[in-house]
């Protein structure tokens, strides 16, 4: 007759106990840079047709913004990682009649406050993209230079966030919103930085608004750096 055998919690318990904290929580760095290939389409000037006094008469659009063929405002992230998040706050500005920054990476449960950097109302209008489905998460005027609005609903899901101006419609943001703090937006250079990622395999996206998403596997080490790179492609561009 066959004995069946157990281990006495108690053992388990002490066995868990005894391994090491470092090895229960290790974590590395992913730092990458974001490449565009091909053609890429000449720097919009967008002609402004309303408030000339204190917008001017042209704006630089802020989409395709490309130094030595690496593109700002790419988003990078991990995909399936869950972990908490510490609540924070995050400003979009309307500055110079267009908003800073154009493209804003923020954790759900996170503050936005929205501010007005300029001597003209703007109109700070927020939609929430899930599927097919567009709805209004946030909807504020600020009349005046120094009007701020601390706003409590619109970052309670992730997603992606389209903002305009109602008042002046050449003005455009967009805010991705994440379950988890592994997420990281290029800087003028092209390059990102994400850290604390868990040790282990994951998949890496990274999201531009013109040149489309990519993906590929990482491998991350304890206290170590891993560099990736993505090419996104300029024939990709939707000619927004």
């Amino acid at each position: 007759m066959s004995r069946s055998f157990r281990i006495p919690v108690s053992t388990v318990v002490g066995v868990l106990l005894f391994i090491p904290a470092a090895a229960l929580s290790q974590t590395g760095t992913i730092s990458g840079v974001v490449h565009v290939e091909g053609t890429v389409p000449a720097p919009r000037l967008i002609e402004v047709d309303k408030n000339r006094e204190v917008c001017g008469d042209t704006i630089r659009a802020s989409d395709v913004i490309v130094h030595d063929g690496n593109i700002a405002y790419a988003v990078a992230f991990i995909e399936g990682l869950e972990a908490e998040i510490d609540t924070r706050e995050y400003v979009l500005s309307n500055a110079e009649c267009s908003f800073d920054p154009p493209v804003l990476a923020a954790t759900v449960g996170g503050v936005l406050v929205v501010d007005n950097q300029d001597d003209v109302l703007h109109n700070t209008h927020l939609n929430l993209q899930r599927g097919t489905r567009t709805r209004t998460v946030g909807n504020w005027a600020l009349s005046r230079k120094g009007a701020r609005i601390e706003a409590d609903r619109p970052l309670r899901r992730p997603g992606l966030i389209d903002v305009e101006c109602d008042a002046h419609g050449w003005m455009h943001a967009k805010i991705m919103v994440f379950d988890h703090p592994y997420f990281a937006v290029t800087d003028i250079s092209g390059t990102f930085e994400i850290t604390e990622v868990p040790v282990g395999t994951h998949t890496i996206k990274v999201w531009h608004e013109v040149f489309g998403e990519l993906q590929q596997s990482v491998t991350v080490e304890a206290d170590a750096t891993t560099s990736v790179s993505f090419n996104l492609s300029a024939d990709s561009a939707d000619g927004g």
